[in-house]
């Protein structure tokens, strides 16, 4: 048996089948790994005998089963530091819930911080919006094959005084993979500090966070396990131990203190601190199988599978008539991501299509990255969009729809794909009556 083939029959998912609105029984193909991916059985395994066998609540707690759970709890810090090559002797891992409230606790961690935090136009609204309400923010512009515009980057960083360069490590819409290493020695030579949001990255491409006296540190990096085959639910922010102890509870509460009186309170420190109320256990155990699991395949591995994919897949789903790739990026410089649109027919409509006909499993839609996808497309009315959609009138957004590589797909998952597009372009006036309402400049610049 193949690597591939091993890895493969660890997926309960790629033998599963469903029943489409007609009545037919189809086997799924699940090409939505942006979005969320499936945990392998051995991480499933894992997580459910920690709730059979050693369910109880972390720390403080002296019986057998507290004890054993603190500790495969406790050791997941280190598995996340390794594979992440941060130095565990100054760096710390505080878990959340998802990507986003790291995102916000690493810009809260900044909030007392003078200076402005400097974002992408391509973020992810959880890179986005949890910083405006930390201060100011500036933007990066990308350009027009939706890659990042360094000159602007670097411009911005010259110009302005930015405390906090906030970047993916990898676009959810195109894949794009900006160069976290170089922005991370430039905001460093501006005196700021550089945030990676590696919700994208984590489960695709090797990471190395590097010593906090390196030019290229990664001084904050935040992920989640359900993007990088764990249960939902457990995330995590990366940073040195000064960062945590710098600022007052996240969210003050249980576990979050070393002593409290009715007047004053001595917070814990560190991760700690930011560590309120009771985890999830077992999502966070979950996490740190994967991550063990992804070490022991290898992450250039996977990388190179999912270029192997990539590459002639993107070709050819180009070269079908009629159907617009968003983005002009090299595969060598993008994660398994192929955002793309049958002019003429609504992407809701090509994704439902993909499902019920063929068992295609895509996500469509704007992938909470407003700003970005608005540029791809070229639209002219987003302001427009928005003031309709402020005052409650219909306003249809414009939008893609997405397959996205993972590491069960084979080549033929992604010939089918290719097959059915193609089939539903070559039949667009089948679909283009199902279109729906939109403004104008946006519509036409999506079909």
């Amino acid at each position: 048996m193949s690597k591939f083939d091993d890895i493969r029959c660890q997926f309960p998912i790629t033998s599963q089948c469903f029943t489409s609105p007609e009545g037919i029984e189809r086997a799924i193909i699940y090409l939505d790994h942006g979005a969320s991916t499936h945990p392998p059985t051995r991480v499933l395994d894992t997580y459910r005998e920690f709730l059979e066998k050693y369910y109880a609540n972390i720390h403080r707690g002296n019986h057998y089963l507290s004890q054993k759970a603190s500790a495969l709890f406790d050791a997941v810090s280190e598995t996340i530091l390794q594979f992440l090559g941060a130095d565990s002797s100054t760096n710390e891992v505080v878990f959340t819930t998802n990507t986003t409230t790291a995102l916000d606790l690493a810009g809260y961690l900044m909030s007392q911080t003078e200076g402005a935090t400097l974002v992408s136009s391509m973020e992810h609204h959880s890179n986005d919006l949890p910083h405006r309400r930390h201060g100011p923010v500036h933007r990066v512009e990308v350009l027009p094959d939706g890659s990042l515009d360094y000159n602007d980057l670097e411009s911005k960083l010259k110009n302005n005084r930015i405390k906090l360069v906030a970047i993916t490590g990898a676009s959810n819409v195109t894949g794009f993979m900006p160069d976290i290493y170089g922005i991370a020695r430039l905001a460093h030579q501006h005196g700021a500090k550089i945030l990676v949001d590696a919700a994208q990255l984590l489960a695709h491409h090797a990471i190395a966070m590097r010593p906090d006296d390196h030019p290229e540190h990664i001084d904050f990096l935040a992920a989640a396990g359900h993007k990088a085959y764990a249960p939902f639910g457990a995330a995590f922010l990366v940073a040195n131990r000064s960062a945590f102890n710098a600022a007052t509870p996240y969210i003050p509460g249980g576990g979050t203190v070393k002593f409290v009186t009715d007047t004053d309170v001595v917070w814990a420190d560190g991760m700690e601190r930011h560590l309120s109320g009771t985890p999830n256990i077992a999502g966070v155990i979950a996490l740190g199988e994967a991550i063990r699991w992804l070490g022991e395949i290898g992450m250039d591995w996977v990388r190179q599978h999912e270029l192997e994919i990539l590459k002639p897949i993107e070709e050819k789903l180009r070269a079908i008539p009629g159907v617009t790739v968003l983005g002009d990026i090299p595969a060598e410089k993008k994660l398994g991501v192929l955002p793309f649109n049958i002019p003429g027919i609504h992407h809701d409509v090509v994704s439902t299509v993909l499902n019920n006909n063929y068992g295609i499993a895509t996500r469509n839609g704007c992938f909470c990255a407003h700003p970005y996808l608005t540029r791809l497309l070229g639209c002219t009315d987003a302001e427009g969009v928005r003031q309709k959609v402020a005052a409650g009138e219909p306003a249809q957004l414009p939008g893609a729809v997405r397959a996205t590589i993972g590491i069960f797909n084979s080549m033929d998952d992604l010939e089918k794909l290719v097959d059915a597009v193609a089939q539903i372009a070559s039949e667009k006036d089948r679909y283009a009556a199902s279109i729906k309402p939109e403004s104008a400049a946006c519509l036409e610049a999506m079909i």
